[in-house]
């Protein structure tokens, strides 16, 4: 008897262990680096990090919604604010 696991259990393992794991690995990466550029390199990892994790969020909505659907709303959204900016020229 084989057991599947479903993609969204994946998905959010996946998800998870990255939102777990990427700034432990920062921090320990960090500690290797002289002390002068390790707020900077901490800064623009998170930035990275959250970049990522936010893209992947967008990604995984899209594709629960269908992205025919997504990409129906985000263009009437943006007709809607065309239409918002042409009253105000």
């Amino acid at each position: 008897m084989t057991r599947t696991t479903p993609k969204i259990y994946l998905f959010e393992r996946i998800f998870v262990s990255l939102a777990i794991c990427g700034p432990i690995l920062m921090v320990i990466v960090a500690g290797l680096l002289p002390v002068g550029s390790r707020g900077p390199m901490i800064v623009a990892g998170h930035e990275f990090l959250v970049a990522i994790l936010g893209l992947a969020l967008v990604s995984r909505a899209a594709y629960e919604i269908g992205f025919v659907q997504c990409a129906r709303a985000t263009a009437a959204a943006g007709e809607g604010v065309r239409r918002r900016s042409d009253g105000l020229l």
